[in-house]
């Protein structure tokens, strides 16, 4: 991706000096080279996930309100109905920051997988000491092989413009609260993430990267 960025913006400053007396040119190029440099901003800021870990500041914070907040924000942005299945999980100790990350990631997986006429149904519960966020979706769903090799692994995605970057971060931070994140997926009909996490934790720091 960035080597296609580079050479577009190569192209731009070569017919520079030949066309920068056109105007049609001139506002060409500037849309090109604002779009590139957005482009590798973004690109250099998912990377930098890569590098970090989890900085977990933990307090008290309500899970069913962090997806109700999430879901708030995609509003109007998925072509399917997204149902929220509330279990009254309102005194957890996590990072709600963090954690709204994790639920936005999970809802954009959905959200792309998903196809018109499907759904997208999130859900939360308490059940033996462990908070339980699950998102499920009537999508394209994974194979076995991908999500045991390479499913929660950087770089690695089935998606054709995706960098396979939000679920490794998705797990780092879900590991950070001393929690987990389990899948399960079928081809053609569908996938559900599960996020684990302790009823009480206590700040870890630097999480696990």
């Amino acid at each position: 991706d960035l080597k296609n960025l580079g050479s577009k913006l190569s192209l731009v400053t070569q017919n520079l000096p030949v066309h920068f007396d056109n105007p049609d040119f001139r506002r060409d190029a500037i849309r090109s080279v604002t779009q590139s440099v957005e482009k590798i901003n973004k690109m250099c800021s998912r990377l930098s996930l890569l590098s970090e870990r989890s900085r977990i500041i933990p307090r008290p914070a309500s899970l069913d309100q962090i997806v109700t907040d999430s879901i708030r924000g995609f509003d109007g942005m998925f072509k399917v109905p997204v149902h929220f299945v509330a279990g009254n999980v309102t005194d957890l100790y996590i990072d709600a920051e963090q954690m709204q990350k994790v639920v936005g990631n999970l809802l954009l997986n959905a959200g792309e997988a998903v196809a018109a006429g499907g759904e997208i149904t999130v859900s939360t519960s308490m059940r033996d000491g462990w908070a339980q966020l699950a998102v499920s979706d009537t999508g394209c769903g994974m194979s076995r092989e991908f999500i045991e090799t390479r499913l929660f692994r950087p770089f690695q995605t089935t998606k054709p413009k995706g960098m396979g970057i939000g679920l490794f971060h998705c797990k780092t931070i879900v590991e950070a609260h001393g929690g987990r994140i389990e899948v399960e997926s079928e081809e053609g009909k569908g996938t559900t993430f599960r996020v684990f996490l302790p009823r009480k934790t206590v700040s870890r720091g630097e999480g696990r990267g």
